[in-house]
């Protein structure tokens, strides 16, 4: 079975680009005239954001745009485990079975939804950046808000664009014509971390909000800062940004299993979520529940037995994790409804606890840094452990906490990601040398075929 074959319209959030090359997704979605948007909470572009409820509902819709099955609804954060040594693909979907056995190729129609999806997540924040400055009637302080919220969306999309694909095109304005979307071209790796930081500066500025965790707040550009000067090794920079996010008073709950509700209740650890209703339904739970549990479920992917092996006796994480069906097989169980209202977590205070211990441990500070993962193993129920016994060196603690962001993180979709900013994938997937290129995901082919972009090496 493809891809095209189980979409359905329930929770089809795309309405700019989904099917779509991006040069032709972002020129509809520039062309006011034949844009058509549903539902009533995304609007056109252009000359739709033209007073203070346009351009609040313009918000909205670059949120929804997080919603879709090939974002964080679904295949963005299955892929982060299923091209990793988390996950195995159990089902039929073709396309995870490629994804699965790393053979991914141009043409995939999963990576293709990924990364149109994503960009018109950025031109509907582009949107709100070129129109919302002279609409009349909006205090100050909710242009400002409404602004800073857009460059933090903007800044989350650049970074998983560039976690999966590397070098890829930065679209900062509205593009309104085919022959100046064929122009656009890939930018280097440094250029765009370089708008992910201008990005997350402006928000910094912009921003004031302090309580929703559903939105960009403050503590959400902190929290992304800090996790992506973790990926530009920037350890200094990472240890400063987490500690500013543990200043606001940001805690742990108080247990695991309280993170994954059926209605995405709330936690002290909340940083941000995506909220899905029934009706606006997330499919993780659905794609990973056993078939014929008490939840429902397909199966469609598993846990692979490193995974389940790499958990300590007692872990609750395992215990809320993982389960396992009347046939003895495992199933991921940590989101527990089929088509849900859960709100997954984007960034949480687990993983900013996380960055902190990683960016210590790299610079050597690593007692400190034990005693900062130890709290993540204290609310799993199991040991902390001691520095000097249990761990000793630099190499020693590091292999802890990478350890640790695969058992708390795990099905979050960050296990991928964490592989190859780290140089790990080729040797713990033992990927031969003829497909180490599947590191970076292929350029969608289609988007080449209407443009000058280069393709990763490989594909």
């Amino acid at each position: 079975m493809t891809r095209g074959e189980r979409q359905t319209p329930m929770n089809r959030h795309l309405n700019i680009g989904a099917g779509v090359p991006l040069l032709l997704a972002i020129v509809v979605a520039g062309c006011s005239s034949i844009l058509d948007v549903k539902p009533t909470n995304e609007i056109a572009s252009g000359r739709a954001i033209v007073d203070g409820p346009s351009a609040r509902a313009a918000l909205h819709g670059a949120y929804d745009a997080l919603q879709s099955l090939s974002y964080y609804g679904e295949d963005f954060v299955i892929y982060g485990d299923l091209s990793a040594d988390n996950v195995s693909h159990t089902g039929t979907y073709s396309t995870y079975a490629d994804a699965g056995a790393n053979r991914l190729k141009s043409t995939h129609g999963d990576i293709a939804l990924m990364w149109e999806v994503i960009y018109d997540g950025i031109n509907r924040t582009n949107e709100i950046l070129a129109k919302v400055p002279p609409v009349p009637l909006l205090s100050d302080t909710e242009r400002a808000q409404i602004l800073g919220e857009a460059h933090f969306l903007r800044a989350l999309h650049y970074h998983n664009l560039v976690k999966l694909w590397g070098d890829v095109p930065i679209v900062t304005e509205p593009v309104t014509n085919i022959g100046e979307a064929s122009k656009i071209e890939r930018a280097s790796t440094a250029a765009v971390y370089d708008q992910i930081n201008d990005d997350l500066a402006q928000a910094e500025q912009l921003i004031t909000d302090e309580s929703n965790t559903r939105q960009g707040t403050v503590g959400a550009v902190k929290a992304l800062q800090a996790r992506v000067r973790l990926y530009q090794r920037d350890w200094q920079g990472a240890e400063r940004a987490a500690d500013s996010v543990a200043a606001m008073g940001y805690t742990l709950a108080p247990e695991y299993a309280n993170l994954f509700t059926a209605n995405g209740s709330d936690t002290p650890e909340d940083i941000f979520r995506v909220i899905f209703t029934a009706e606006d339904a997330t499919y993780l739970g659905y794609l990973y529940l056993a078939k014929g549990s008490p939840w429902g479920g397909r199966r469609e992917i598993a846990p692979l037995p490193s995974l389940i092996d790499s958990y300590e006796a007692g872990d609750a994480r395992k215990a809320w994790s993982i389960s396992y069906d009347g046939s003895d097989r495992a199933f991921g169980s940590k989101y527990p409804t089929s088509l849900g209202a859960e709100h997954p977590h984007v960034i949480r205070f687990a993983e900013v606890i996380l960055i902190r211990a990683e960016a210590l441990a790299r610079q050597g500070k690593l007692e400190d840094a034990v005693e900062e993962y130890n709290k993540l193993r204290v609310r799993a129920k199991i040991s902390p452990h001691v520095y000097g016994t249990n761990v000793t060196t630099q190499d020693e603690v590091i292999d802890a906490i990478l350890q640790e962001r695969r058992v708390e993180l795990a099905f979050e979709g960050d296990r991928w990601p964490d592989l190859n900013r780290n140089g790990l994938t080729v040797a713990t997937l033992g990927l031969p040398a003829d497909r180490a290129y599947q590191v970076l995901y292929p350029i969608p082919q289609r988007e080449r075929d209407v443009s000058s972009l280069s393709q990763n090496p490989g594909y």
